[in-house]
């Protein structure tokens, strides 16, 4: 048996990986949902929310440049140090922004810092939990950080409509650097050979390669233009539409997260029993509720049942975007197949709320929306193919005798 496997190992692990993911979850929910709306309160263009929309995806499309640099360094090392840094960074950043731009600016670059880690985290999820128990372990870790997001989204929607914003996001960064500095004790004993720096050029010529991989990741790239798209349209309805309260949308993000806590069990058992490349697509396909109740709401209230489907799909897609890989990649590539993801990813996710933006300039923002659903259609029905082409193959591992700290 892999010695990281060992039950005592696994635990420890586990428990430091929880301890990270609620002091992460206090600063994501808080970072996530309040950061475009605060920049479109303040006066910012619908540019400057594109800019916060765009902020992870730019980390993406980098990806592949700082993954190459970051080779050969320890996993826990490069999870641990990238992500501390990115934290720091932006409750320093926050407190000094004086506009709009410049809080946009700040959730940039300290997500561009924050995503490199990658490759490292997709290739150390597979080091350190179970074949059979990881979805389920990875889903129970992340259900920590959802409850710590019900609480943050709640006191931060109340505290923002009394006292400066910048005050509750450096909180809240103050919050999650203990779980970014904590996940420097995770231990993993990674292959004594030094993993070989290849160059990009390489990397992408094997992983286009797999003609499998291919088609799937077209599907995201499609499908991700139209859902981005209307992610940045969102928070535009939110504030100029529906004249929402702070402390509603906090309310939004607690009910999601709650959702999110049963989603992440459910989600994570399914993965482990079945095939996470088939339970994707019935994820993607359940997205496409969310722009549908956008357009179709005529209340603010009418957006509480989006939120729960809001709350459903984001759980199954944070857990499937590792398990994919997982799923599809070859043990030693693990690394190099979720670099090609992130950069699509990053490529789609730079350029759609752009595009967005452009359009809402000529059209109104539930136009808007039913553009983004078009392409989220047709990027389902290309999914459905490569899904057809991938499932069959896929073998599930056998299950291996160790405690799982879900259990």
């Amino acid at each position: 048996m892999d010695v990281n496997w060992a039950p005592a190992r696994v635990r420890r692990n586990f428990r430091i990986d929880t301890f990270s993911a609620i002091c992460g979850g206090v600063y994501i929910a808080v970072l996530v949902t309040f950061m475009p709306i605060v920049v479109r309160r303040l006066g910012g263009s619908t540019t400057d929310v594109a800019i916060v929309i765009a902020a992870p995806f730019i980390g993406h499309l980098l990806s592949p440049f700082t993954a190459y640099l970051l080779t050969g360094f320890p996993q826990v090392r490069v999870v641990a140090g990238t992500v501390t840094v990115a934290r720091a960074t932006f409750l320093a950043g926050v407190l000094v922004a004086a506009t709009p731009l410049m809080l946009a600016m700040t959730t940039v670059v300290s997500f561009v810092i924050a995503t490199a880690n990658i490759s490292a985290y997709a290739a150390l999820m597979q080091g350190i939990y179970p074949d059979r128990e990881r979805a389920q372990a990875m889903a129970n870790v992340r259900i920590g950080g959802a409850i710590a997001g019900i609480a943050a989204a709640a006191v931060a929607g109340t505290f923002i409509d009394v006292i400066p914003a910048a005050w509750v996001f450096a909180a809240s960064a103050g919050i999650g650097l203990p779980g970014a500095i904590a996940f420097f004790w995770v231990r993993y004993d990674g292959s004594a050979k030094v993993q070989a720096r290849r160059s990009l050029p390489v990397i992408a010529r094997d992983v286009w390669a797999d003609h499998k991989y291919r088609r799937l990741l077209l599907s995201f790239t499609v499908f991700g233009i139209g859902n981005l798209m209307n992610v940045a349209v969102y928070p535009i309805l939110l504030v100029d539409h529906f004249n929402a309260s702070n402390s509603f949308i906090g309310a939004m993000m607690a009910v999601s997260s709650a959702t999110m806590i049963v989603a992440y069990l459910v989600w994570g058992r399914m993965i482990d029993r079945g095939s996470s490349i088939r339970l994707t697509l019935v994820n993607t396909v359940v997205t496409l509720l969310i722009p549908i109740g956008y357009i179709a709401a005529a209340d603010v209230w009418l957006l509480l049942p989006v939120a729960v489907v809001a709350g459903i799909v984001n759980a199954g897609g944070e857990i499937t975007f590792f398990t994919n890989i997982v799923q599809i990649a070859p043990r030693d590539k693990i690394g190099e197949y979720a670099t090609a993801q992130s950069l699509l990813m990053g490529l789609r996710g730079t350029a759609a709320p752009f595009v967005a933006a452009a359009l809402l300039a000529v059209a109104d923002p539930r136009v808007v929306l039913l553009i983004g659903v078009i392409f989220m259609t047709a990027g389902c029905a290309i999914m459905a193919g490569a899904v057809r082409l991938i499932a069959p193959t896929a073998v599930p591992s056998a299950r291996v005798v160790v405690e799982s700290p879900a259990d």
